[in-house]
């Protein structure tokens, strides 16, 4: 068999999918607290304090804890977070275990503390706190997210609670650090601060700088992935690397050495880069084809790119479900497999004489940027979709344009840094650069401009995911096999998933529901559903400020295939055919809710209204039996706005009696 890989790396991956899909198999396997060592052991149990109101609340322990931080320190708007490997725990007679685990740190730097570097020794005192789940319906599974990455707390550490200790000093802080000095650099320069921050992301995958409208022209031109240290920057650094011993020939020992000395270029760009996980995945994919290079002159780059994968889950299973992941090797992938197939089936105008071989090298080059283009897009376009609900609808016109220079761009501003210890070069290069960037600045302004250009809002679930995945593999088998059952298979499960879609969004046009959401103690949010349009019903902060929700409600909004939202204030008097609100009183869809906080808890007539939902947020100072006595109701909602004590209090009196409690 030509690549006897590729089968092995597909049942591989079917086995993981069944495995951690259906039974959770992996997740199991792969707990860090498994470890008895693990610092979750020595957690202490959370203190039931009394605050001034009478209410309870659970309090975790603060526990001293000794760790080393693993990752660069990320900026954020009031906090600085990053990764810390657990090394020490103290219980509460200070007694200290070595203990090992990782936690993700949010720390609020004084005005006396420097800013932490990674490989820093920090003594804090800390309260682990595990991440919420997908409390909402649709919401994004934020503590699978991170126990994926082997990380089950969080903690915040306020100035005070959190002070430097010591260094450790290993290979890869020093290549940190390295990166640190070339940020700098860049720094240093004559480009504008929004051109730092794409030099410094192009390069360095130092995202932190990037100007938010800049950041937002990349994403709506469909070029993002320029901005993030990826697979396209690993194999312009392994090709460059390549590119600079032009003169060797391709005999064994030749191709020996230009592949060796491509392994040290590649993966001291890993590292100096920070080791995310998508570099080092493009790191390992294309050191194996270098490998392969080294010793067959047609390498079997498909079998090479198998093999990594084959690797990086035997390491990590769970890297499967990672998004990065899907998208780095359905990209690579299509582009080895399907870009000269389908630039044969586009045939370029015949030029012949030495005066149009220029043109005729430029269609080439055109023609090979078009494809490139297409396929990645296309074969990362399912994934897109489900993942992020969006896609640029002008992908191909900044991709042709933008990406044919990115290997030139980051060229130079390496070329930049490495002659910065020579002023006047160092200034005209940052010149060129700058002029570079700018025309960069402008393409993507101007596409991002143009009408639709980011098409947003697009529910795709799991079956239409499977079916796009499909037609990709049809399309492809067509263009490498030239199987001519592909086309009519491709376009009967394309008109499958259209139809599939388009049932969906219909049946979805007579609901009339609605979602009480989970905010924690912050807010109450209401949403009711009626058709294709919702209504958000909030207090009059989070009405003022919508977009602080939006991770709780987005997904859900997008599962009921709304078109417009429309904000109301509780305090509000609003009235429509489907929906009518007055102040704490709700009717819609022949069912009625009352709203009851410390505002209105108590009814001053003796008038008992009879209601569907009684809805209790803000701990009102009221006893199920009182609620009974004042209002008639079937069924009773308890927010997360109330608090803990009161919460549990009226469960455990409605466990025993009717109404049931929602």
């Amino acid at each position: 068999m030509r690549n006897p890989l590729v089968p092995i790396a597909i049942l591989f991956a079917l086995v993981i999918l069944v495995g951690e899909g259906f039974f959770g198999f992996f997740s199991r396997w792969l707990d860090p607290s498994r470890s008895p060592q693990h610092y979750s052991h020595r957690l202490e149990a959370p203190l039931l304090l009394t605050q001034e109101n009478g209410d309870l609340v659970m309090q975790p322990r603060q526990q001293w804890m000794r760790m080393r931080l693993v990752t660069m320190p990320e900026r954020r708007t009031n906090t600085v977070c990053c990764e810390a490997e657990v090394l020490e725990i103290a219980d509460s007679a200070l007694r200290c275990y070595p203990a090992k685990g990782r936690l993700l740190l949010y720390l609020k730097p004084s005005a006396l503390q420097s800013m932490p570097n990674k490989g820093d020794i920090i003594l804090a005192l800390a309260s682990p706190q595990r991440p919420d789940s997908a409390i909402n319906p649709h919401q994004f599974d934020y503590r699978l997210y991170l126990r994926r990455k082997g990380i089950l707390h969080t903690a915040y550490l306020p100035a005070n609670s959190w002070r430097t200790i010591g260094h450790s000093n290993s290979p890869t802080d020093i290549l940190h650090s390295v990166r640190q000095q070339l940020i700098n650099v860049i720094q240093s320069s004559s480009l504008s601060p929004s051109q730092q921050g794409i030099a410094e992301a192009l390069f360095l995958g130092w995202d932190n700088d990037l100007d938010p409208n800049t950041e937002s022209n990349f994403r709506m031109a469909g070029i993002t992935h320029l901005l993030c240290v990826s697979g396209l920057h690993v194999g312009i650094v392994t090709l460059l690397a390549g590119w600079l011993l032009f003169f060797l020939s391709n005999r064994r020992r030749d191709r020996f050495i230009r592949g060796l000395f491509q392994l040290i270029v590649t993966w001291l760009f890993v590292v100096i880069t920070g080791m995310a996980p998508s570099t080092m995945r493009a790191g390992l994919m294309f050191s194996l084809m270098v490998v392969g290079r080294m010793f067959f002159s047609r390498p079997p780059t498909v079998n090479a790119i198998a093999a990594s994968a084959v690797i990086l889950l035997s390491a990590n299973p769970l890297l499967l479900f990672n998004v990065g992941f899907q998208l780095s090797y359905s990209a690579v992938l299509a582009i080895v497999l399907f870009v000269r197939p389908l630039e044969e089936k586009i045939p370029l105008p015949s030029f012949e004489g030495k005066l149009f071989k220029p043109l005729r090298w430029l269609l080439q080059k055109a023609r090979s940027m078009f494809c490139v283009s297409l396929v990645a897009q296309c074969a990362t376009a399912p994934f897109i979709l489900f993942y992020f609900h969006q896609f640029p609808l002008y992908f191909l016109v900044a991709n042709m344009i933008v990406v044919p220079f990115a290997a030139f761009l980051l060229g130079t501003v390496m070329f930049m840094v490495a002659l910065s210890w020579w002023p006047w070069a160092f200034k005209g290069v940052a010149y060129l650069l700058s002029a570079l960037l700018s025309a960069t600045e402008w393409v993507t302004a101007t596409v991002a401009s143009w009408p639709h250009a980011l098409i947003t809002g697009i529910w795709f679930d799991q079956w239409m995911l499977a079916l796009a995945i499909v037609v990709v593999c049809l399309l492809g088998l067509l263009l490498l096999r030239g199987w001519r059952p592909a086309l009519p298979a491709a376009l009967t499960v394309a008109i499958v998933l259209l139809a599939y879609s388009r049932y969906d969004y219909s049946k979805k046009s007579s609901q009339l529901c609605f979602d009480v959401y989970d905010l924690g103690r912050s807010s109450t949010a209401i949403e009711f559903f009626a058709g294709h349009e919702s209504y958000l019903l909030c207090d009059s902060v989070t009405a003022s400020n919508i977009h602080s929700i939006d991770f709780q409600t987005n997904n859900n909004r997008l599962w009921h295939r709304v078109d417009s939202t429309t904000i109301l204030s509780l305090d509000t008097t609003f009235e429509n055919p489907y929906l009518l609100v007055d102040r704490r009183f709700v009717a819609f869809a022949g069912k009625s809710m009352r709203i009851v906080d410390r505002s209105n808890y108590r009814l001053r007539s003796g008038f008992k209204p009879r209601v569907d939902y009684l809805l209790l947020r803000e701990s009102p100072y009221i006893t199920v039996d009182e609620l009974r006595r004042q209002y008639q109701f079937d069924s009773l909602i308890i927010a997360s706005q109330n608090s803990w004590r009161r919460a549990n209090a009226w469960k455990r009196a409605i466990e025993l009696k009717e109404p049931r409690t929602l």
